[in-house]
């Protein structure tokens, strides 16, 4: 997991009401009844598996790289190569574009090609987090993983049961950053886009979020970085902190 510096949390946004015995809290005014996973850098820790596996690439090249620190540059290319992809994510799906660029992307090498790889690590505390916020509210997951994944992913780690909407690349017509996937969570949880908070690593979360009128809340666990989260509400340094708040 990356570590940042602490991010301090607007608390004066966090409100909670109690209701028979059970404490329920709001954000920005809001009262929660859904809240929404990425599950790539926000659930697990994709974001050093990666790097392990470019650092290892890299090995053959090593006394060209500063430092000849592997890790180091491996990171470096990785966070720049994201960055890179999610801004154009962003102007690709206003042309309807982005669906053909990530499988060109893939094909290529350019990105992860993570089918059938279920044997991930959870970002620490996000498991037992998810086992206690799934009997006080409505969860699900909205990835641009397929649904086949998501799926095998939550029970590669014993959460069936835990998520009432599994919404993947394959689930809707457009992918995030575009709001579809967050609506349709919303429309599959019989939820308010203004009772639902999105829980991601990355700017395309937080553009799907707003887009589709559901509170944004940024991790520091996975691909992005403070300055990524300027439109976000609440910017936490890991997912596991949401059960502080919530």
């Amino acid at each position: 997991m990356t570590h940042h510096p602490s991010t301090e949390i607007p608390v004066s946004s966090l409100q909670s009401d109690a209701a028979d015995g059970f404490t329920q809290p709001s954000i920005r005014g809001r009262a929660i009844a859904a809240i929404l996973f990425d599950l790539d850098g926000t659930l697990i820790e994709t974001d050093d598996q990666a790097v392990e596996r470019l650092a290892g690439r890299l090995k053959p090249v090593r006394r060209f790289l500063p430092d000849r620190d592997t890790t180091r540059a491996a990171r470096r290319l990785i966070m720049h190569n994201h960055d890179f992809l999610n801004r154009w994510l962003v102007r690709l799906d206003r042309l309807g574009l982005d669906r053909g660029i990530i499988g060109l992307a893939t094909r290529l090498g350019l990105l992860d090609d993570r089918s059938n790889r279920v044997s991930v690590m959870p970002v620490a505390g996000t498991v037992e987090l998810v086992t206690r916020l799934a009997g006080r509210y409505k969860l699900a997951i909205v990835s641009t993983r397929a649904e086949a994944e998501l799926r095998a992913y939550i029970d590669h780690q014993g959460l069936t049961g835990c998520f009432q909407a599994i919404v993947g690349s394959d689930s809707t017509n457009r992918i995030k950053p575009h709001p579809e996937p967050v609506l349709r969570a919303l429309a599959l949880l019989n939820v308010a886009a203004g009772q639902a908070v999105m829980v991601g690593d990355t700017t395309v979360d937080i553009e799907a979020a707003r887009a589709a009128g559901v509170l944004a809340i940024g991790v520091l666990c996975g691909f992005g970085e403070p300055k990524d989260f300027g439109n976000a509400d609440l910017v936490l340094e890991s997912t596991a902190d949401l059960a502080a708040l919530l």
